[in-house]
């Protein structure tokens, strides 16, 4: 099974040049993609440490690399996830509630 891949960006002023980076390098792949590739880009923010977290799906293991995100297992709507680009149903919740509140 493929590995999901999570990026620690810091804080807000730390992540905002980054995070729009690589979320032009995904969009660039992502719109080359069929429907139903799975290629995902979450983000979550943690409050208590102040930082931006990017997460990558399986099918976005090539971005990923590319800007060195570390292997980890699945985020969940519960993790403070968000859709930031590609399709939501990656995560495997497919029309999840908790998932679109996320978003």
């Amino acid at each position: 099974m493929s590995s999901w891949y999570k990026l620690e960006l810091g804080n807000d002023d730390e992540a905002f040049e980054p995070a729009l980076r690589i979320q032009q390098m995904f969009m660039s792949k992502f719109l080359m993609c069929p429907p139903g590739s799975g290629r995902a880009l979450f983000s979550c923010y943690d409050k208590a440490n102040d930082n931006l977290w990017l997460y990558f799906s399986p099918a976005a293991q090539d971005i990923a690399l590319r800007v060195y995100a570390q292997p980890c297992d699945s985020p969940t709507a519960l993790d403070c996830i968000g859709l930031l680009a590609g399709e939501g149903d990656a995560l495997g919740m497919g029309e999840s509630p908790l998932l679109k509140k996320a978003a």
